[in-house]
């Protein structure tokens, strides 16, 4: 598997994240800004993909308990929460479509795994 293709390890997220925190570009050094985006980024995948293993397992279990994948008002406090959590300055609007964004993928990946198989 080529080194970008496999999943970031815990130590590999948490020095990005850490040097996220510790450096900061120059004003004036725009492809240091571009490459912090970079970094940041490759950390919100590599998030994506934790939470999208999260999803994955709970649709597991979802099926063993015959239970429907989906379920609006988890969805809905899913949502509540991380708008609760936000300190801008994205705007709640702005997380909301994200997030739902986010949910429906996961909610695909599933029904692609655990409803569709039947």
């Amino acid at each position: 598997m080529p080194p970008e293709s496999r999943p970031m390890t815990r130590e590999e997220l948490v020095r990005k994240l850490d040097a996220l925190f510790r450096e900061m570009p120059s004003d004036a050094d725009l492809a240091d800004w571009r490459g912090r985006i970079d970094t940041v980024d490759e950390l919100v995948l590599a998030l994506l993909n934790i939470r999208s293993v999260s999803a994955n397992e709970i649709g597991r279990l979802k099926k063993e308990r015959n239970i429907p994948v989906y379920v609006p008002k988890r969805e809905e406090e899913v949502l509540n929460h991380v708008m609760s959590v936000n300190p801008g300055p994205l705007p709640d609007t702005a997380i909301r479509r994200l997030f739902e964004r986010i949910i429906d993928e996961t909610r695909s990946l599933e029904r692609r795994n655990y409803q569709e198989e039947e």
